[in-house]
């Protein structure tokens, strides 16, 4: 496995392209910040001149994609142990590989979800709502106040530090590459929603997050299709990632399922 440079970026483009619903992340990242950057790196493994396996590190997480299902996870676990990280995510069954090699990480799996019907879904919800919650997108200025709402839930305080959150979404808000969507309520930022990476064509919806008080006010229906409206007016597919046996079975119901992913999670303390 070697490093890649920047003469390798179209042909992993090219290579990501045939499955994105398996690598959405690996492929929007790439292409909006090529494969090296101040907070990436990618590596990739070849046979015989062609790409097997793709490896992202993007600040604290590794993102591996490969198209065959029987990976070679050899020069994976390497690379962990020369890049310790706190989240490693991909197909169920790269995940599924890992598991039993990685010490120190917790397994969950879940599904990826094509969400583009969210806008009509919630769509009538809010027409028919009495008092619908006002939805602003949030500024570079908001994003330690939306960090620090997130990790005020169990679901992404396990899988984020809130600092690297704030660095996080100042970058997607200032450089474009993601966005936010918050409700204010009581002077404070009370429920948020976002794209967690976008590019033409494709987006990765996530962070969705109201506060246990304000729940039941219309806050989910207001940001799902306010984002998801957007995203689909600017020909854009959103996809969303669902692990929990209740989420699953809700986005099951509502969505269109288009892959099985995986995620290990390090314990505290290891």
């Amino acid at each position: 496995m070697r490093r890649a440079v920047r003469q390798d970026q179209e042909a992993i483009l090219e290579y990501l392209k045939k499955a994105i619903a398996e690598c959405i992340y690996i492929y929007i990242d790439i292409l909006n910040y090529g494969v090296t950057s101040e907070n990436m790196t990618v590596w990739l493994q070849e046979r015989d001149g062609q790409i097997e396996l793709v490896v992202m590190k993007y600040y604290d997480s590794f993102q591996i994609y490969s198209h065959r299902r029987n990976v070679d996870i050899g020069q994976v676990l390497t690379l962990l142990q020369e890049h310790p990280v706190t989240m490693i995510s991909a197909r169920r069954d790269i995940i599924e590989q890992l598991e039993g090699a990685c010490t120190g990480y917790e397994a969950a799996y879940g599904a990826v979800f094509d969400v583009s019907r969210a806008r009509k879904v919630f769509g009538a919800i809010r027409e028919k709502a009495s008092c619908v919650p006002e939805v602003t997108e949030a500024v570079e200025e908001d994003a330690a106040e939306i960090a620090k709402l997130l990790c005020s839930d169990e679901a992404f305080r396990v899988n984020y530090r809130e600092d690297d959150l704030r660095r996080q979404f100042a970058e997607r808000i200032r450089t474009r590459t993601g966005r936010s969507v918050i409700i204010r309520m009581d002077g404070r930022i009370v429920a948020h929603n976002a794209t967690f990476a976008e590019a033409e064509g494709v987006a990765v919806v996530s962070g969705l997050v109201i506060r246990p008080e304000y729940r039941g006010l219309g806050c989910y229906e207001a940001l799902v299709s306010y984002l998801g409206g957007q995203l689909v007016k600017e020909g854009k597919t959103p996809y969303a990632f669902a692990i929990s046996n209740k989420t699953v079975r809700y986005h099951r119901a509502v969505y269109t399922e288009c892959g099985e992913y995986g995620k290990l999670v390090k314990i505290e303390g290891n």
